[in-house]
Parts: structure tokens; sequence; C-alpha cells
């Protein structure tokens, strides 16, 4: 059922419900919990009364309505929504009645899920979870607008599918990164590598970001992040906003860019911009990287950059620095409050791990 919500300025309850593609709101003016309650029963009649009938077909338009609603046309849970709907679940289960589907039907569309082009290898363990975390999306909007009735059991992956993970620079191809480019975001590639930064927060870094004067020691604020659309926003999970040690190595490749972008005239806030100082670009961004990649002979792409420093941080360090500080500079989400849970206990090795890294690098670079 949908949750009833009370508007404080006009003093009434409301629910907004749909029922065979219609929706009809229903409002109670009774304050407190009579009213609200007054409502849900008045929405529990409407919505018991009939029988729907909806196609797969069009419950997967109105759940896209819905998503666009509430995070917009351009955001990542729009898009994968989308794709993953219009490769997967429609073409098996778009005539059907979402009423009548089974979740063993729902099943068999991961189960024979197969890739778009035919010669490409099967389907990785990530995509068939991409495709079973939307059809439970689908299905929560479906059950909460009363389409269809609610599981009893939940969707799994097929054992045996195959995990891809990203490449990782070998200590070889560290060597050849670190060789001078005149690329423009040549610098960014370096402050992803040393920082383990993901793409879109190191190209929302902006000169302001950068504190010296903390006395943990040189750290970043990241404070932003610049999606595939070119959208600034507050990064991917509630973890993203950290501050991350800054290794003497990286703050020179700062600072050098920052003199650079001076040097041509560019007097914008990034760190990173684009030419004539505009807002950094992923897309150029990747084809920078594939440049450089082929010239080089480098394996991965960008976020490989941050697995490439999780797993040498790892490895090279004789464990001085502890998972729970990597997982703090790394932003990776957790049930628990990671930053209320780490802070002070880590805080000597979050002033020590700026100098473990910058050492370890520097060793491989030369």
């Amino acid at each position: 059922m949908p949750t009833p919500k009370y508007d404080k300025n006009r003093g009434y309850w409301r629910i907004d419900g749909m029922r065979n593609g219609k929706r009809k709101v229903f409002y109670s003016k009774t304050p407190g919990l009579k009213g609200k309650r007054e409502v849900m029963d008045a929405f529990d009649a409407w919505a018991s009364n009939g029988t729907i009938t909806m196609s797969v077909e069009n419950a997967v338009s109105l759940f896209l309505e819905d998503i666009i609603a509430r995070q917009g046309e351009k955001s990542d849970a729009y898009r994968t929504a989308s794709i993953y709907s219009r490769l997967y679940i429609l073409p098996a289960l778009g005539k059907c009645q979402i009423g009548k589907v089974s979740i063993n039907d729902w099943q068999a569309v991961i189960n024979n899920a197969t890739p778009v082009k035919s010669d490409a290898p099967p389907l990785s363990k990530k995509t068939l979870s991409n495709i079973r975390a939307v059809i439970n999306q689908l299905h929560k909007f479906c059950y909460e607008n009363y389409y269809c009735d609610e599981w009893r059991g939940s969707l799994y992956i097929p054992k045996g599918r195959r995990i891809v993970g990203k490449e990782i620079l070998q200590p070889k191809d560290i060597k050849k990164l670190f060789e001078p480019s005149d690329l423009q975001y040549y610098p960014a590639f370096l402050i992803m590598l040393l920082c383990g930064l993901r793409p879109g927060e190191c190209l929302g870094l902006q000169k302001d970001d950068v504190d010296t004067s903390d006395p943990r020691g040189a750290v970043l604020h990241i404070r932003r992040s610049i999606n595939d659309n070119n959208e600034i926003t507050s990064g991917k999970n509630d973890n993203a906003l950290r501050d991350v040690p800054l290794p003497p190595l990286a703050l020179e490749i700062i600072n050098n860019t920052i003199a650079r972008n001076l040097k041509r005239g560019h007097m914008c806030p990034w760190i990173f911009c684009g030419y004539r100082g505009a807002q950094p670009n992923q897309d150029k961004m990747r084809r920078q990287w594939n440049r450089l990649k082929a010239e080089r002979g480098l394996p991965s792409v960008p976020y490989g950059l941050r697995h490439t420093y999780v797993s040498i941080v790892s490895s090279q360090t004789g464990g001085q620095i502890a998972s729970g500080t990597l997982r703090e500079i790394l932003g990776h989400s957790e049930s628990m409050d990671t930053y209320g849970v780490y802070k002070k206990p880590i805080k000597g090795e979050i002033e020590s791990a700026a100098s473990v890294i910058d050492l370890t690098f520097r060793a491989i670079a030369k």
C-alpha cells in the first residue's frame, strides 16, 4: 500500500493510488492517526474492488514513469531499469498479464537470459544480478499498486555463472602509466591510481577540496562526483562524501596540474578541467584513456585504476593499512556508520596512510 502523507500547509492526509493504470487520490481532513486510518481504509476499499488485467508491458511503462518522477530520466536507476526491461523482461513476458506471472516465470527470465550479440560470451553473474534487481523493483512497484500478489520465495542467480572483475595494472603497467603524457586528463589517471578514487569523484575535484592544513596531513575532501550524463551529484552512496589522505606524490601532481591550468588561462575551479577550462567530461576522459591504453599497451578501464589501488595497497604494504582504514578511504558502503565507528580508533592510521601509499607507488614507478 502507498504510504499516507500529511500535508501540514493544507491540513489533510493524502494517498495517491493507482489501479488498472488509472490514478486516484484520497483525502482526509481528520487530524491525527484517525485521519490517517480513514484515508487508508478508503484506499483499501477502492483498491480491492475490481480485477486487474494489466500487461507486463504496461506495468513496466508505469514503473519507468515512476522512476522518472522520483529520480529523473537521466538517473542511473532509470537507465538501468529501462535497459534491462527492454532487453530481457519485455521480450520474455511483455504480453503476459502481470497478475498471472508467477515467481517461476520471473526466475525463467534470469535463467534464460542470453547476450544480445550471438558471438558474445555468456552473461556474467553481475549482469544477471542486475536483471534480478530490476525484476524485484518492478514487482515491488506492482505489488504496492495492486497489480499483482506478493511472492512466496525469492529469485536466485544460477550457479556456475562467470564473475567478471575489473582488470588491474601490474607493476610493469604502472611504470608505463607514470611516463609523462600531454593528454589533458592524464594527471587525473594518476590521481585515481594514487588515491583510489572513482572516475566521477576524481573529475569532480575542485581546488578548494585540497586541504594542506588538516592535522592529519594533506587530504582531499570528496564532496561531489560527475556522472556519465555530466551531472554533478553527491556520489555513489552515503559514504562517498569523505576525506581521503593525499600522498605527497599525488599532491605534487595536483599542484602541477593547477599550475598548468593557470598557465593556459583556465581560471575555473576544477582541478582536472576540460579544454578551455570546461567542466570535466567522463566520455572525453574515457576516450583519452583508450588512446593512452593503446599507445602503452595498458589493460583495464579508468575504474580499474581504483581496483589497482586496492590490490597494490592490500598486497604490498604488508598490512600496514588496516582494512577498516581502507574502507573509509574508499568510501565503501556498510550497514553500519563506517565513519562514526572508525574515526577515532584509526586516527593514527589515517595520518600514516598517505606516507605508506606514497612510498609504495614511488617504489613501483621507478
